[in-house]
C-alpha cells in the first residue's frame, strides 16, 4: 500500500515535471510540493540508487524556478519517474 502511494506521488511528480518543462503551467507552488516529495524521500532512503536520482530530479526542479533548463535532465527525470511508476505499481 505505501508503495502504491509512493507510485502515486510520483506520477504528481512526473505531471510537475512535464508541464513545468513545456511551459504549459508554471507554478510555484507546484514546483515546491514536487521538490519536497522528491528531497524528503531521497534523504530518506539515502543509500538507494533510485532515491540519490531521486535528488537529482529534485536539483532538476529548483533549476526550474530560476528559469533554468535542460533536456538532457528532463528526459533522464523522465525515464526515471516512469520508471519508479511502472515498478510501484506491477509489484
Amino acid at each position: 500500500m505505501l508503495i502504491w502511494i509512493f507510485g502515486l506521488l510520483d506520477v504528481f511528480a512526473l505531471f510537475t515535471l512535464v508541464v513545468t518543462h513545456y511551459g504549459w503551467i508554471v507554478s510555484p507552488i507546484l514546483i515546491l510540493l514536487a521538490f519536497l516529495y522528491l528531497a524528503v524521500k531521497g534523504f530518506i532512503f539515502f543509500g538507494e540508487l533510485l532515491s540519490m536520482l531521486d535528488l537529482l530530479v529534485a536539483f532538476y526542479f529548483i533549476l526550474f524556478v530560476f528559469g533554468i533548463q535542460f533536456n538532457l535532465l528532463f528526459y533522464f527525470g523522465v525515464i526515471l519517474l516512469l520508471y519508479k511508476i511502472i515498478m510501484s505499481f506491477t509489484l
